[in-house]
């Protein structure tokens, strides 16, 4: 059995009882970005890149405001 992905990440399954600060949801990334394509496709690892540099983003500019 392969290794299980976070489909919410993914954007897959919602999960509304969830929420993440946005320094969890930066954790969750670049954890599950690591685990690379022995788990994520090739287009599954550019969402989860894609999403990581986003929350940077909104981390930096709500830190720097």
């Amino acid at each position: 059995m392969g290794e299980v992905k976070d489909r919410e990440l993914l954007g897959e399954e919602p999960n509304p009882r969830r929420t993440d600060s946005i320094t969890e949801r930066l954790v969750r990334l670049r954890r599950e970005i690591a685990r690379g394509e022995a788990v994520y496709t090739p287009a599954e690892l550019r969402t989860l890149e894609r999403q990581l540099e986003e929350y940077e983003h909104l981390q930096e500019m709500l830190q720097y405001r």
